[in-house]
């Protein structure tokens, strides 16, 4: 029992003990890095912290990490500095992805189509990990009843599902290319 309560206090209690400094410091390095990620958000725009694909995740977890190692740590600065670069490295790759294909395929998850022309695509399943209970389950929050119905399901980069239902043949423009 003791081991346990010693293990619990040292969870529980800051390297150098509680103190008012502690507190002061922990509340201004909030209130400080919150203002550098609002200004950060704004100012490289509106996907800097949205999730969209497995690379803005990525961007995510790493600056949710530099923010909290920030706040905990003894060098504010650092932490923010750290946070400009990854911003600014996320901005210039989202460019470059923008304007150039091979960029883009290398930091974005390709759209999968799941059902082609009411028919499930089992190897393209498979391959993005889609059960069909959680297709059937996306396409009943879309107001989908018959699957049958369904001319494309398409797994988007960013992990929401396109449906395109009905009897209306989509454009080619707007469907993936197909991948082996």
């Amino acid at each position: 029992m003791d081991i346990l309560r010693s293990v619990l206090q040292s969870l529980l209690t800051p390297q150098g003990g509680w103190s008012v400094e502690f507190v002061v410091r922990v509340a201004l390095s909030v209130l400080l890095l919150f203002a550098l990620v609002l200004f950060i958000a704004r100012f490289f725009g509106s996907r800097t912290f949205a999730s969209f694909t497995s690379f803005d995740f990525l961007i995510n977890v790493t600056a949710g990490s530099l923010v909290a190692s920030s706040i905990m740590g003894q060098n504010l600065m650092g932490g923010a500095i750290a946070l400009l670069f990854l911003a600014l490295l996320q901005w210039l790759i989202s460019f470059f992805a923008s304007r150039f294909k091979t960029w883009h395929d290398v930091v974005d998850n390709p759209p999968v189509v799941l059902i082609e022309r009411g028919r499930y695509q089992q190897a393209a399943m498979r391959r993005a990990r889609v059960s069909r209970q959680s297709l059937e389950q996306q396409f009943r929050s879309q107001g989908v009843t018959d699957a049958s119905k369904v001319q494309f399901a398409i797994l988007e980069s960013g992990g929401t599902v396109s449906v395109i239902s009905g009897d209306s043949e989509a454009e080619i423009g707007t469907l993936p290319r197909r991948t082996g």
